[in-house]
């Protein structure tokens, strides 16, 4: 009985969704036993979910090359973030993590290498002066130019024009060039062999949260839960089932320390009057992939490049265009710094059944 209990629950779950035909075709060709007919049914939806996956990572490498050739066409314009995010689709909240983790570079990394390719072709196809290639580079002076060409080339700018080399060294993670024509059709996404992480996905009730913003370097946050927790221990807020919530607005590695947002927040049941320091917000709910962090919070950002660069565009799933939040499971006070337990929440995208 609770067998047959478990298959008919299968069966319901499935008969609504995009996979209907399937059943319906097993069933037709005169399979009649049941536990036959569950693991046909779980073989062709496990290659479905296979097939799915490599056409969400094809999406995410073809709106990436997107993005690469538009700053190949804009290269010595000032590129925004937001622009560039709306060049591959992407949250504005996630596309640097995105593609950092996908190309191995920042945006900053990939504009200077470009530029500096750019500039060995015209060292050998033109009779430029090395001071003129310099400024088109973005270089204020053919000295700083010449620094940063050796360190990538090995060469200083004059023996590289009159050596044999012809092609400037490419010191990237993934396989994107600097092509004439500005235009590329793909590329090989960076790939971390040592990458292993688990991820779960769950859905979310919104949560309601008493909060103190911070502006600042992400390690300098502390004054703002000391505010927080100040204002709720004496209204006995903080044992239980209260959450500590860190929301990061800002990517450390593309916005300038003293301009990061952060909001330091402990989970509520109801709004209650408190000092001016103390507001309320919800986060919202809904679909969340949950990486663990383990270890020292500045090593936080290490663990998002992997989730948004490594894991995301391999998912099925594509991001909210919604902040993560993360959830802090150990008390930074009396637990070593390399075992602290974070939570980190990357918001997706809910998943269209039909």
């Amino acid at each position: 009985m609770r067998k047959k209990h478990q298959f008919s629950f299968c069966y319901q779950h499935y008969a609504y969704s995009s996979q209907q035909w399937c059943w319906q075709f097993i069933i037709s060709i005169g399979y009649k036993c049941e536990a036959i007919c569950f693991m046909l049914l779980m073989d062709t939806l496990a290659v479905q979910k296979k097939i799915m996956r490599k056409t969400t990572q094809q999406s995410y490498i073809a709106r990436m090359v997107n993005v690469v050739n538009y700053i190949q066409k804009n290269l010595d314009s000032d590129l925004t973030l937001e622009d560039l995010a709306e060049q591959a689709n992407f949250s504005r909240y996630h596309f640097h993590r995105i593609f950092s983790g996908m190309l191995g570079e920042s945006v900053k990394e990939l504009v200077r290498r470009l530029r500096l390719e750019r500039a060995a072709i015209q060292l050998k196809t033109s009779s430029e002066s090395i001071l003129t290639i310099s400024l088109a580079a973005g270089y204020e002076s053919d000295m700083a130019f010449s620094r940063a060409f050796k360190a990538r080339a090995g060469v200083l700018p004059s023996k590289f024009r009159k050596s044999e080399q012809t092609r400037f060294p490419c010191l990237s993670l993934s396989s994107v060039r600097y092509v004439t024509n500005e235009h590329i059709s793909s590329f090989e996404p960076f790939i971390d062999k040592e990458f292993n992480m688990n991820v779960m996905i769950k859905q979310v009730d919104d949560i309601l949260v008493a909060c103190v913003g911070h502006q600042g370097p992400y390690q300098e946050c502390g004054h703002a839960w000391d505010t927080l927790c100040g204002a709720l221990a004496p209204e006995g807020l903080l044992g239980g089932d209260a959450r500590m919530i860190g929301v990061s607005y800002d990517d450390p590695d593309v916005v300038a320390p003293e301009l990061l947002r952060y909001e330091a927040c402990i989970s509520v049941e109801q709004e209650f009057s408190t000092t001016d320091e103390i507001s309320f917000k919800t986060i919202a709910g809904g679909c969340y992939a949950v990486a663990t962090h383990i270890g020292t919070y500045e090593n936080l950002h290490e663990t998002y490049r992997k989730l948004f660069g490594q894991w995301l565009s391999h998912s099925d799933y594509d991001s909210a265009d919604k902040p993560c939040f993360e959830v802090y499971l150990n008390d930074p006070e009396s637990t070593e710094p390399e075992d602290l337990i974070t939570d980190i929440y990357l918001p997706l995208k809910e998943q269209a059944h039909g």
